[in-house]
């Protein structure tokens, strides 16, 4: 009996090591497939990328890029739907078998910056938002953003026939707005009405890892972004006269150390916050006490308790300072974007596909930052993760956000690569109820 145990339960162990076997020369041989698809097309992708760039468009002024994008998801035989937020694109491919609906979001505006970098397809275009005039570039990789979906969308309708379930490509606008976003307005007009999808997946570009590292962090990856805007309000008086009046920029002064005093002393150090006041304006002349001093601040914290903590203390610490001084204030204060939280299971199963792209060595569990991202309020609709992409190029130190930022467009193979690689295993996952 037991010699026959012993023969049966080896017999099980050669069974799954050679079904095992099976599944990973399976997995590799589509792995190969999809870096030829990707090798084939990664020239048009350069040049799309490159288009692009040089016509950056602000938030809620994506007309061109979206049509752009409507048209590519046409040609590729999509289901697609126009309009939806403003200028969001729905590209929906559906797999040749029934299965589960899984989603992967590119953002498309562009920043009210001047480009400095000299690139040959640098932008020169210049738009007006809020009655001022601005240069717009691609100053934070949406332009590769936008392509790697493309790209994504490209390799994956070349796989139709054997995908079980259906795939959303999300063209979103507006995520640099800063008032709700692109992705929040989406979401309020109906883009997952009656098809939801049960993962959301997107890339943002980093720029301290070069082409060919994807870095991710579980749990909270950005910032809630939230926002205040004081004003200390005075009825002025000669600057030689200190007393005849509450001079307001002593008082602005003292909010500003006081804020950061409360950070440092009432909050936990565990609980990570920033508080930067970025705008102080008051005065026109040295010896007039004005008549108000305007500060501007973000608040940047991690998860829906600490937000309202925070909130609680400045408005106390505001209300402390002013009714010392006796000066009359007001204080708007806005809730803006969510933190982006990456799903623990889905964050790690998406590393674990990169691993298996790139090498261990090349994928790195990050911090998380202080930026903020909406896709977090897809991140509200269903489980999402975030991956960011290395794009730093060789040589250059500037920033996202900078005028002389540029992106390595080695990234953009890598990313199409990856991702595909990573909606393809989230829908077997769903699929198989792995």
């Amino acid at each position: 009996m037991k010699k026959r145990n012993r023969i049966l339960g080896a017999f099980i162990l050669i069974s799954l090591a050679i079904g095992t076997a099976g599944l990973y020369a399976q997995v590799r041989n589509v792995d190969r497939r999809i870096a030829a698809v990707i090798q084939e097309i990664l020239p048009d992708l350069i040049a799309i990328r490159r288009d692009i760039h040089a016509n950056p468009e602000l938030s809620l002024q994506e007309t061109r890029t979206a049509a752009l994008v409507a048209d590519r998801f046409k040609a590729l035989g999509f289901e697609v739907r126009t309009e939806i937020g403003g200028h969001g694109v729905l590209g929906i491919l559906r797999g040749a078998k029934p299965g589960p609906v899984v989603g992967l979001r590119g953002d498309m505006d562009a920043l009210p910056i001047t480009e400095e970098t000299g690139l040959p397809f640098a932008s020169k275009v210049r738009a007006v938002r809020d009655g001022k005039e601005y240069g717009v570039m691609h100053a934070c990789g949406h332009d590769i953003h936008t392509t790697v979906l493309l790209g994504v969308a490209t390799v994956l309708s070349r796989l139709q026939k054997e995908i079980a379930g259906t795939v959303l490509f999300i063209a979103q606008p507006a995520e640099e707005y800063g008032r709700g976003g692109g992705a929040a307005e989406m979401i309020k007009e109906g883009v997952f009405k009656d098809i939801k999808p049960a993962a959301m997946f997107a890339f943002h570009v980093d720029d301290t890892a070069p082409a060919g590292v994807i870095k991710y962090v579980p749990g909270f990856a950005m910032a809630n972004v939230d926002s205040a805007a004081i004003s200390v309000l005075s009825d002025g008086c000669h600057g030689a006269n200190p007393n005849l009046c509450v001079d307001p920029i002593v008082v602005g002064s003292q909010i500003v150390v006081a804020i950061q005093v409360m950070i440092a002393r009432q909050l936990n150090v565990h609980n990570d916050t920033v508080i930067t006041v970025g705008s102080f304006y008051a005065g026109s002349a040295s010896n007039i006490i004005p008549e108000r001093a305007d500060l501007r601040a973000t608040i940047r914290t991690y998860g829906e308790d600490q937000r309202r903590l925070v909130r609680e203390k400045i408005e106390r610490t505001v209300a402390s300072v002013c009714a010392a001084a006796g000066a009359r204030y007001t204080l708007d204060y806005q809730m803006g974007t969510p933190a982006t939280y990456n799903d623990p299971v889905l964050i790690g199963d998406a590393a674990a596909v990169a691993e298996r792209i790139l090498g261990k060595a090349n994928v790195k569990q990050d911090l998380p930052d202080m930026g903020g991202e909406d896709f977090s309020y897809f991140a509200r609709e269903a489980p999402s993760a975030m991956l960011f992409l290395g794009v730093e190029p060789k040589g250059a130190t500037a920033t996202v956000h900078s005028p002389y930022f540029v992106a390595d467009e080695d990234g953009i193979g890598v990313g199409v690569r990856v991702m595909t690689a990573v909606l393809l295993d989230k829908l077997e996952r769903l699929r198989t109820k792995k």
